[in-house]
């Protein structure tokens, strides 16, 4: 027998990443996202009981080990295509594999719950504002800017875009900025070398987007002095091209590992 379900307790529900971005400013004019309830879905539930989920979300796979995602917004999309209404920003993710992990896990748990879900191929988006809009405005006002996704979460659509974020699975944080005397200092986490290099490289973007034009995959990187070596040759590369507000990255400090096996380095960056 179906079990029935109170209007009361009938929401309309999505799961997305809750994301961070040095957001491009100013914004051209549109109904902006505040910044607080811009985020990427993952799948979206439309309405349904909130009770019936919450119980299900005790066998929710995904750990709370599991590190932030980092990527970039590379372009501008407008949606849908014909007559769009949304100015979305595109997701570039530095790994793709780990993207990958997550989405299907999630419409894997979905479905095995019995709900009903899109099982198309992910088009990694954050909205950030919808129409009015002048395309031409957003097109020449757009330069690429960092995200990380720091936390997967079941969002309620309360409406006027806005979002209430109902559960949440915390990620390990990949970049914290942390206080020095004189200079930047950031703790950066990444399961390998390379990971570690292109999280160092996405903390300084977040102080100076124009980074992003520089990143490498730091695939031949050896030891710390090899990934400090490459992150001053990208240092000198924007200065020279661009000029930069950083002088040079501290041969500082060493690798060590946190508790769930990651590696950890403290980066101080001479500004």
């Amino acid at each position: 027998m179906k079990e029935s379900t109170s209007s009361n307790d009938v929401k309309r529900l999505f799961f997305g990443f809750e994301v961070e971005a040095a957001w491009m400013h100013p914004l051209p004019t549109g109904r902006i996202l505040e910044e607080q309830n811009r985020h990427i879905t993952l799948a979206f539930l439309g309405n349904t009981s909130l009770a019936r989920i919450q119980n299900d979300l005790e066998d929710f796979p995904i750990s709370r080990s599991f590190l932030g995602l980092a990527g970039r917004c590379d372009r501008l999309l407008f949606l849908p295509e014909k007559l769009p209404h949304v100015v979305a920003g595109h997701i570039e993710w530095f790994e793709q594999t780990a993207l990958l992990y997550v989405h299907q896990e999630l419409i894997s748990w979905l479905t095995k719950h019995g709900y009903n879900v899109d099982t198309r191929e992910l088009l990694s988006h954050v909205t950030i504002a919808r129409s009015p809009f002048i395309i031409k405005d957003w097109k020449e006002a757009f330069s690429p800017f960092p995200l990380i996704a720091k936390s997967l979460n079941l969002y309620e659509s309360v409406g006027d875009l806005s979002y209430h974020s109902i559960w949440n699975i915390p990620f390990l944080s990949i970049i914290e900025e942390i206080s020095h005397t004189a200079d930047i200092a950031f703790r950066i986490r990444g399961k390998d070398l390379q990971q570690l290099f292109l999280n160092a490289q996405l903390a300084l973007a977040f102080n100076f987007p124009d980074m992003l034009q520089f990143i490498s995959d730091g695939s031949n990187i050896q030891d710390l002095d090899d990934l400090i070596i490459q992150l001053n040759g990208n240092v000198s590369r924007a200065d020279s091209v661009v000029g930069c507000p950083f002088k040079a990255i501290s041969f500082h400090g060493k690798i060590t590992k946190d508790t769930y096996g990651f590696l950890l380095w403290e980066m101080i960056v001479d500004v």
